[in-house]
């Protein structure tokens, strides 16, 4: 009988090469492939609000807090309390999280220049478009009444 795969299966067999690719070349330089997208997301120029970071990572807040305390103790962000309400809290990169971060973006680009040599950009952008309607469903339906 031939194994079939859905593309569930596909799309996550995909996303754990790339996330053991990524983390192939985060650890080299001494990073986590989490801290790596929390360098990505932060404003260069502003503070990052702390609240903002955990949806825009698909992460829960409780993981991003323990994230965001070990990378303040590496000293690649600095968090500072709003002084009017100190419930808001706004993350920034220290020079060492710039140079991780810089790090990190090398990163990136070395993958989608490799995707770019070996994809042509009709099929890539397809995929894409694809891709985004698949999490536009699954988004949809995520806490819709279950029928098994």
């Amino acid at each position: 009988m031939k194994r079939t795969f859905t593309p569930g299966h596909q799309i996550k067999s995909a996303w754990h090469s790339i996330s053991r690719m990524y983390n192939s070349y985060t650890n080299e330089v001494g990073m986590t492939v989490p801290t790596a997208y929390v360098l990505l997301l932060l404003s260069v120029k502003k503070g990052t609000l702390s609240t903002q970071i955990a949806p825009l990572l698909g992460m829960e807040a409780g993981s991003i807090t323990r994230l965001l305390k070990s990378m303040e103790e590496q000293q690649l962000i600095l968090r500072t309390a709003d002084q009017q309400d100190k419930r808001q809290v706004s993350v920034y990169l220290t020079n060492d999280g710039m140079k991780k971060r810089h790090q990190a973006r090398k990163i990136v680009a070395l993958f989608n220049h490799k995707l770019d040599e070996e994809i042509q950009p009709e099929k890539l952008k397809n995929f894409l478009h694809v891709l985004h309607q698949i999490v536009t469903i699954a988004e949809q339906n995520h806490f819709k009444e279950k029928t098994l």
